[in-house]
């Protein structure tokens, strides 16, 4: 019997490395002679150079950066072994996680750190970047970004703009003739949204609330969007332009492909080679909803397992919308957490392992293979 677990992070609990050992667990207690294939995953969300560093032969190197409120950090980034090849997580220096709830405000945040990153990567001589951009705190359309890489922004009176979102709609003039070229340079952007620059499916009326935003902040954030896109030729309303609060659309300026951040992921792991004679793939990560399916790991590892009529089983902390997910094909959807748990304990890593573990187990032993 082959079981393959495949999963992404359960979000401020447990990472996808932990959840597929606590997963193995839940198995091995049933069925202890099954062949386990454990993949940890991601979709271009935080935890995605981890995942893609499981894979692939890397080393982490540090550099010194700045977080959303330019305060200096160390953050690091993955190389590959020949030297080519960098894994850069934008959430490192630009991530929710960085800031207490208090700071979280996407007028006042910038990816300023992500193009530092960037250039530490160039400097080191890598020639191939890939930047996985989920997991924001920012919405200043990568203004930030291009400002470390050598742009300027200047305002009606000719006086530089700090490079942060609420900004964006003061830009007057703009200055690239010092950015850092990308002419011989391979840039892959790794996300996992679709949604445009701006408008009601832009980055700042879908995710800015999520950053800290006010419904006054959504709509200055909304109209800077519209206004920064003016200075460059990247149509905004291109599919992932409003990944990381635009960051997307600026990577765009720079030539970049945007990628699907579950697909890249799901090649390097060979998922689809693991599924030859498989019986059953586990999949889960912290929340599960109808938003899985546009493009979250849970849905991607679902596509691939149909192709070749494998079941899957689905685990999150928190179920949602199961109707829409069962019709798409999931054989089950399950909750990890007992129904009386307070949330707050749910979350600790020991906890969750164990739930999880334990929720595996028992839906085996209620549907036997």
């Amino acid at each position: 019997m082959k079981i393959i677990l495949a999963f992404d992070s359960f979000k401020g609990s447990i990472s996808a490395a932990e959840a597929v050992e606590a997963a193995r667990c839940g198995v091995q207690k049933v069925y202890p002679e099954a062949t386990i294939v454990g993949l940890p995953l991601a979709d271009g969300g935080e935890g995605t150079v981890a995942a893609l560093s499981h894979y692939l032969s890397t080393t982490r190197v540090s550099c010194s950066v700045h977080d959303p409120l330019m305060r200096p950090i160390t953050a690091s980034y993955a190389r590959s072994i020949d030297g080519r090849t960098a894994i850069i997580e934008m959430a490192a220096t630009a991530g929710l996680p960085l800031l207490r709830n208090d700071e979280r405000n996407p007028l006042k945040t910038t990816t300023f750190g992500v193009g530092e990153m960037m250039l530490s990567a160039l400097n080191s001589g890598c020639r191939n970047l890939k930047i996985a951009i989920g997991g924001s705190a920012t919405n200043d359309a990568g203004m930030g970004m291009l400002a470390a890489l050598g742009a300027h922004f200047y305002n009606a009176n000719d006086e530089e703009l700090l490079p942060i979102g609420e900004n964006l709609e003061q830009i007057a003039r703009v200055d690239t003739s010092a950015l850092t070229p990308f002419t011989d340079v391979q840039l892959d952007v790794i996300c996992d949204v679709t949604n445009p620059l701006f408008g009601v499916k832009g980055a700042a009326y879908v995710y800015a609330p999520q950053k800290g935003a006010s419904p006054e902040a959504v709509e200055r954030l909304d109209s800077g969007l519209r206004h920064f896109s003016r200075f460059f030729s990247v149509n905004p309303y291109e599919v992932g332009t409003g990944a990381a609060g635009g960051l997307g659309y600026a990577l765009k300026t720079l030539g970049a492909n945007l990628c699907r951040g579950v697909d890249v992921v799901l090649e390097a792991s060979q998922l689809t080679s693991h599924l030859h004679n498989a019986h059953l793939v586990i999949t889960g990560e912290g929340s599960i909803d109808s938003q899985t399916l546009n493009g979250k790991l849970p849905f991607g590892v679902l596509q691939c397992a149909l192709r070749q009529g494998v079941k899957v089983a689905a685990f999150a902390g928190r179920i949602k919308d199961i109707d829409p997910l069962l019709a798409a094909g999931f054989s089950s959807i399950r909750s990890i957490n007992p129904p009386d748990e307070p949330i707050a304990v749910s979350m600790q890593t020991g906890v969750a392992k164990r739930n999880l573990q334990t929720a595996i187990s028992d839906y085996l032993e209620t549907y036997p293979l």
